[in-house]
């Protein structure tokens, strides 16, 4: 059989982050149709956007890199199955991922090639435990990104809620109208900034975090399937044999198990019948007590 490489889905990542740059590029100053929201976005908190878009980065090397790992991993099993050499020299070093997958399968060649169920069970078992690993990471990136947008809503709010404050407190002081409104609007600006602040945060966090997630979902299937071709390659290698030996000492053991609970209650019952006729000869010899006393009374009387 063969695997299937995560050229595709690679290619679905590379596709969407391009679409995306079409996005921000139309929305940016060098389009046909010239725009500054998100430089003038970005403007509002240039600390917190540029961590935020920092973190985007770093979300998209990384599920960029979960991907093309796996493309490592399937040539060196390709490479163990069509090597020659039975000493198996001129292996590749393999990945991270599978290095326990390469040890056990190794091992396992110098027995014969074949592998036990339980070798099996193993392998599979580890190597989704190390896909599982790389997963969270990812996951951790995206919750990251969206914790990141939401506290730059809530730094925006605190900034609102002192500018309206100050501007309050600044109306109270005033005694002519005509100069309290002007005061008011020029007062107004601090507030604006915050929810300026609030709502850029807020959307390059959640932005970059629906990039992230659809390339950690990428990511995770090309794994899946990388798993499920694993799995069917090793089930060819698998011998059954050792399965089924292993499923009739099951066998034998409930056979046992069957036998010992048959004899306990065999015993149980020869017991019942011991104590049964224990209680009929004890009140037998109990009435020949009663009769022999009442022959020896008659014959006092007498």
């Amino acid at each position: 059989m063969r695997f299937v490489r995560p050229g595709r889905y690679i290619l679905n990542m590379l596709l969407f982050l391009i679409l995306v740059g079409g996005v921000v590029y139309y929305l940016s100053p060098y389009s046909p149709n010239p725009s500054t929201i998100l430089i003038d976005a970005f403007n509002e908190n240039r600390a917190l956007n540029g961590l935020i878009l920092g973190v985007l980065a770093l979300g998209v090397i990384y599920n960029l890199n979960q991907a093309g790992m796996l493309e490592g991993a399937i040539n060196w099993i390709e490479a163990f199955r069509e090597t020659v050499d039975p000493r198996r020299a001129r292996l590749p070093k393999p990945p991270g991922v599978i290095n326990a997958v390469a040890q056990l399968l190794l091992d396992a060649d110098e027995r014969g090639g074949r592998l036990s169920f339980e070798s099996t069970r193993a392998i599979l078992d580890s190597l989704a435990t190390r896909m599982d690993e790389g997963r969270e990471m990812g996951r951790y990136i995206g919750h990251l990104l969206v914790f990141l947008g939401l506290l730059g809503t809530f730094w925006g709010l605190i900034q609102t809620v002192n500018g309206v404050g100050a501007t309050i407190s600044n109306l109270a002081i005033g005694a002519d109208t005509g100069d309290a409104i002007t005061q008011l609007i020029n007062n107004l600006k601090a507030p604006l900034e915050g929810m300026g602040t609030a709502f850029s945060s807020s959307l390059f966090g959640l932005s970059s975090s629906l990039v992230v997630g659809f390339l950690d979902l990428q990511a995770s299937q090309a794994q899946g399937r990388f798993y499920s071709d694993l799995e069917d390659w090793l089930s060819g290698r698998t011998d059954p044999g050792r399965a089924d030996g292993a499923r009739t000492a099951q066998a034998y053991e409930g056979d046992v198990a069957a036998a010992l609970q048959a004899m306990e209650s065999a015993f149980a019952a020869h017991t019942a019948e011991l104590v049964k006729a224990h209680a009929a000869n004890t009140a037998q010899l109990k009435d020949e007590i009663r009769a022999l006393n009442r022959s020896l009374i008659r014959g006092g009387k007498d």
